[in-house]
Order: C-alpha cells, then structure tokens, then sequence
C-alpha cells in the first residue's frame, strides 16, 4: 500500500506556520531575557543583540542561546516555506502545474 502525502501546497503552508510559531517563541524568550536581565534597551534593540555573544553577562548566556536558536530555525522553516510556495505559484503561473482544484 503507497503511503499518500499530503499536497505540497499544505506542507509549505505548514512550514510557514511553524516559522511564525518559532519567531514567536524567540520574541518570547527575548521578553523573558530583557524581564531577568533587567536591562532597559528598547526592545528591539534587545533583539538585536541577543545575536552578540555575552551581550548579556555570561549568567544569561544560556537564555541568549536559545533565543537564538529559536530565531534560526524560524528562519530556516520561513524560508523553505516561503521557497515551495513561490515554486507552486510560478509552476501554475507558468503552465507547468494543472490548475488550482482539478486534484490531478
């Protein structure tokens, strides 16, 4: 029996989202990080520098490295969803798709 996959159009959208989900977290983390530090930069500037090694003393250092990661694999997840929805749009743009709902 052939396992079945879903559309390629919702495992794009999948990727998206859970890209969205982790630049959530890493906001999220990086309010927590600002909250404990208690530095008082703007917040944007906090995001900036969570990428700064030791930016915030070596007792958050481990906090600033998740936040970090949290920001890399958003990206990284953003990225490939936003690049496999782009590919769908220009394969149907192009004519290289069937169209939208025929489900061939």
């Amino acid at each position: 029996m052939p396992i079945e996959f879903p559309p390629l159009s919702d495992i794009a959208t999948a990727f998206v989202f859970v890209g969205l989900l982790f630049f959530l977290r890493f906001i999220l983390a990086v309010r927590r990080l600002r909250g404990e530090s208690g530095r008082t930069r703007p917040f944007l500037a906090t995001m900036a520098h969570v990428r700064i090694m030791g930016s915030f003393g070596d007792e958050y250092e481990p906090e600033r490295r998740h936040a970090l990661r949290q920001i890399y694999i958003g990206v990284v997840f953003g990225v490939v969803g936003f690049a496999l929805l782009f590919w769908i749009l220009m394969a149907h743009l192009l004519g290289l798709a069937p169209p939208i709902g025929t489900g061939t």
